[in-house]
């Protein structure tokens, strides 16, 4: 699935995009700008509570399933109550810049407004947790995508879930880690039969020197003397599946350049050809995922449609 104009691509969808958003909701991300910290996170949150579902009729949850031995190790699955036979599956990996982030919180609807969403549309749905700098530093976050994965592959099938069709997406560190399953080989298992049919990467940042700096890096991807060989503009040149790089028009810049950057180097590996990309108009790097399950549709059309254009 390549986009031969990476650059039309992201500004075609970004127009659609803005339509969806309701003025008010957009006045304020706008308000708010383009910032990452914990005001603006429960600014934004407050924005999407009373606005995405975190329960629907007709979606059947299983929380808090073992997928490995660690007490972070724990993952939910959201599918149709009656599901058809072999559903694509998406697993989804929250962000919390190395050192915090889970799959659900007490009292707001995030991250289970994911689960819902893919349920309510024909996907199984699966949020997870994994382990946290700086007790579990790199590479623990790719080796928890692949353990929750094996578990994934194993076990969908008991939920009406397709464990040949299964898609890894992840938002902000949790795109980190999803990012590096999905481009080293070193984590995947001999011959790639992972059921893996696609990476979505919303917000990622691929290389440690790239993204934002704090403590928080360091906690995770330890000294910056060894970030190169960390980078993951160094592993482009394995097995090869479906990317969907998203970003947000209110992201700070440093995430906005890690997936241009990405994009431009993946066009450049494949003699052209570039992944589906998505600026998303008016979101900020909170909004890009809470607003998930809301009336703001287009980020879930294009979701959708990148799961079922994979074959």
């Amino acid at each position: 699935m390549k986009i031969k104009s990476a650059a039309a691509a992201v500004l075609m969808v970004a127009g659609q995009a803005m339509a969806q958003m309701p003025p008010e909701v957009a006045a304020k991300l706008k308000e708010i700008g383009p910032v990452l910290n914990p005001s603006m996170i429960q600014a934004t949150f407050d924005l999407y509570i009373p606005r995405v579902v975190k329960a629907y009729p007709g979606v059947s949850s299983t929380e808090d399933i073992a997928y490995g031995p660690d007490e972070r190790h724990k993952l939910d699955v959201f599918a149709s109550a009656r599901p058809e036979r072999a559903m694509p599956v998406v697993l989804f990996v929250p962000g919390g810049a190395y050192v915090g982030g889970a799959k659900s919180r007490e009292g707001v609807p995030f991250y289970q407004n994911v689960g819902v969403f893919f349920a309510r549309n024909g996907v199984v749905g699966i949020t997870m947790n994994y382990r946290l700098a700086p007790k579990a530093p790199w590479p623990a976050g790719g080796e928890d995508v692949a353990a929750a994965l094996r578990w994934v592959k194993q076990n969908i099938s008991k939920f009406g879930g397709d464990p040949e069709r299964i898609f890894v997406f992840g938002q902000s560190a949790g795109a980190t880690h999803a990012a590096h399953y999905a481009l080293d080989e070193r984590l995947q298992p001999a011959g790639g039969n992972d059921g893996v049919a696609g990476a979505i990467l919303q917000s990622a940042v691929f290389d440690p020197a790239g993204g934002p700096p704090g403590p928080n890096v360091e906690a995770y991807f330890g000294s910056p003397s060894g970030w190169a060989e960390r980078s993951l503009f160094t592993k482009l040149e394995g097995r090869k599946i479906p990317l969907f790089l998203v970003y947000a028009e209110l992201d700070p810049k440093p995430f906005r350049n890690e997936t241009e950057k990405m994009r431009a180097a993946l066009c450049e590996r494949d003699a052209g050809a570039c992944p589906r990309t998505l600026d998303l108009a008016g979101h900020n790097h909170i909004s890009e995922i809470a607003h998930l399950g809301s009336a703001d549709q287009q980020f879930g059309r294009e979701l959708l449609n990148f799961i079922r254009s994979v074959r």
